[in-house]
């Protein structure tokens, strides 16, 4: 971190850098501000180009050249991939380590500009941004959908809990209703009480 302030530092504020170092770094930077700032929509191939150019990388079949150079021509367009955010990281440090291994750069006087590397553009600017945008705005259309469908579904899980609690609650009502009615108790009736009476009288006699 404090390689890379004191080098942000020593950059200029306009134009190219006093030092072959000096330019190097300001292409890295370049990138680095467009693609955290800009979401990439401008073309930063002139960038990227001269790092290939001066080492940083070491060819086009370099991975992490070319997983960023889609993005700084409009052949790809940057919808919040991980791949390119680690990249970019990943290239500012390479940047950084290659110029403490190559520190007599910063002696030699620059004589190049990174733009010079610049190529065609396969779209604008203004054609990635209103893509970029109408990317995120069917990704918020889709989460607000899904947010509806999800209480929807919730609602719905709800009410059949509800209902069934509903269900369950009246066959109880109906389980305590028959046990509290229970079988009803006989009583006998007055001629067969007199009858009882009877045999109990006969069964005293006989005993005597």
């Amino acid at each position: 971190q404090e390689e890379y302030d004191r080098r942000v530092d020593a950059l200029p504020q306009y134009g190219e850098g006093a030092t072959k170092a000096s330019e190097i770094f300001r292409a890295a930077t370049k990138l680095y501000y467009d693609f955290w700032n800009n979401g990439m929509v401008n073309n930063t191939s002139g960038a990227v180009n001269f790092l290939l150019y001066a080492g940083v990388f070491t060819s086009e079949q370099d991975q992490d050249f070319a997983v960023i150079h889609p993005y700084t021509i409009g052949l790809k367009i940057y919808l919040n991939e991980i791949e390119l955010r680690c990249t970019m990281e990943r290239m500012l440090d390479r940047t950084i380590a290659f110029l403490l291994a190559n520190h007599e750069l910063d002696a030699l006087p620059n004589d190049m500009d990174y733009l010079e590397f610049s190529q065609q553009s396969e779209m604008n600017n203004l054609d990635r941004c209103t893509m970029r945008n109408i990317h995120f705005l069917k990704m918020k259309e889709n989460a607000a959908a899904a947010s509806v469908a999800l209480v929807a579904a919730t609602s719905a899980d709800e009410a059949e809990a509800s209902l069934m609690r509903t269900h369950s609650s009246k066959a109880q009502d109906c389980t305590m209703k028959k046990k509290k009615k229970g079988k009803k108790k006989r009583v006998p009736s007055a001629k067969n009480l007199a009858n009882i009476m009877t045999g109990i009288n006969r069964i005293t006699i006989s005993k005597k």
